[in-house]
């Protein structure tokens, strides 16, 4: 099977398949027939011939031998008055033992022996031989039989069999357009009767592909008939149940550890700045460090907490009105200093309202913007949109900076992905972006400007105003 009949779809594959077996199928009995057609055709017209060479070969016994063209040759022989062919039907020849023409009517006339090559030695044998022949563009059906005088003499008796040769060839003219009507309409029913039966598959995988990462609780859809279909589906819900069990483990583990690690972390920094506060001045400068690291390690805490909270859909126990201008002017205000650190022009515009959780919506726009900021080269610009859509609101944010890597935009949002990474948020960044919209019943995709730089756009729902 060639690599571009693999890539096609298997119900075309299955249509293909049918569409030549039957052709084969077709091709075969048509072999059969037309081989059992063209041997009835020939056997009476042999058995004729062969009835007429016997007496003409009786009458040649002890005849003198001569050579050449003679119109008159075995005119005075009596023909089998039952074989049912005159002689204006017929033709004939006497050869030599070698094949060479001793006598012809008029008909064959400058035409080589008729049994030639290994006709010859089964005649000689005693075995009178069959064949066809084409003479002055007129097919001719043949038979030669020995004289038996010893003389190794061959009588050549032929008829034309033109109609014989329209029949086959009405024939294959009928049977060919069969074939081929039959073999595409067998291939038609081969892709309906392959659509139809893998029908099925085709809805389960579309159910497959809309369970997303974080909603695992959707299970495929089983046929009510017993076959490999509700086999394979019950397979792959049984496997969903075991990735659903896996999935909540890891989020029940990240919470708690992530609930349990909050405490020592602000007892910690508490203490930190409490020896900062009476520390020498040389000491100060590494207090400083530990400090930035027990943020960053917070940072991660606070994001795995949330990720678990938004895969549990945790995120919107809290729901209230949310205004995302509010929240993008908050964005800026909090950005501003590094924004002109890195000499990046920051701004926001639109403002809509939505019903969902403040925190996490701030989070997940807090990480767009720290991923924008970075990637934004000096003199660029980032600019942060809110507006409202059918049912919720998108938040925009493009920047101009190089963008992603084509091969990198489907894998943007995975987890612990170097796309999705930021200083101190363990490949967790953009992640929380997906997590939180996926909470509020939305999703998350990002583009390459043509201009440059890179836009993603965040859906929200929950009944914007």
């Amino acid at each position: 099977m060639t690599a571009w009949l693999r890539a096609l779809p298997t119900s075309v594959r299955l249509a293909a398949m049918t569409c030549s077996a039957f052709l084969l199928l077709m091709v075969l009995a048509g072999t059969v027939v037309y081989r059992e057609f063209r041997g009835n055709l020939r056997a009476t017209i042999d058995q004729q011939l062969v009835d007429v060479a016997t007496v003409q070969a009786k009458a040649v016994e002890g005849a003198a031998v001569r050579t050449g063209a003679d119109g008159n040759l075995l005119v005075d022989l009596e023909l089998d008055p039952d074989g049912g062919l005159g002689p204006s039907d017929l033709e004939r020849q006497i050869l030599a033992r070698d094949g060479t023409v001793l006598g012809t009517t008029q008909g064959l006339a400058d035409a080589e022996g008729l049994v030639a090559g290994r006709r010859l030695v089964r005649v000689a044998a005693g075995v009178p031989v069959f064949g066809d022949a084409v003479v002055r563009d007129e097919p001719l059906r043949f038979v030669g039989t020995t004289v038996a005088d010893g003389s190794g003499r061959i009588v050549v008796v032929a008829t034309p069999i033109a109609e014989l040769a329209d029949a086959e060839r009405a024939l294959l003219a009928i049977f060919g357009p069969v074939a081929l009507a039959g073999s595409a309409f067998a291939g038609l029913a081969g892709a309906s009767i392959s659509r139809r039966g893998l029908a099925p598959l085709a809805r389960m995988a579309a159910e497959a592909d809309a369970i997303g990462a974080y909603d695992l609780s959707q299970r495929l859809p089983v046929p009510a008939r017993r076959d490999e279909i509700r086999q394979l589906g019950s397979t792959l819900n049984r496997m969903l149940d075991r990735l659903e069990a896996a999935v909540q483990r890891e989020r029940d583990f990240a919470a708690e550890a992530s609930h349990e690690l909050r405490t020592p972390l602000a007892i910690l920094r508490a203490e930190v700045e409490l020896a900062r506060a009476v520390a020498e001045p040389a000491a100060r400068e590494g207090l400083d460090s530990a400090l930035e690291e027990i943020d960053r390690l917070a940072a991660v805490v606070e994001d795995l907490l949330l990720l678990a909270r938004a895969g549990a859909a945790a995120a919107l126990d809290r729901r209230q009105m949310v205004d995302l201008g509010a929240l993008t002017s908050a964005a800026v205000q909090r950005f501003d200093t590094v924004a002109r650190a890195r000499d990046v022009t920051l701004v926001a515009s639109g403002t809509v309202t939505i019903n969902g959780n403040a925190s996490a919506i701030e989070r997940a726009l807090a990480n767009l913007v720290d991923n924008a900021l970075r990637h934004t080269p000096r003199g660029g610009a980032v600019n942060i949109l809110a507006g409202p859509t059918t049912g919720g609101a998108v938040l925009v944010v493009r920047d101009s900076g190089p963008g992603a890597e084509a091969q990198a935009l489907p894998t943007l949002f995975d987890r612990y992905t170097p796309a999705a990474s930021r200083p101190g948020s363990a490949g967790l960044g953009l992640s929380i972006v997906a997590a939180v919209a996926a909470s509020h019943g939305g999703g998350v995709r990002a583009r390459n400007l043509p201009e440059g730089g890179l836009e993603i756009t965040v859906e929200l729902l929950g009944g914007s105003g």
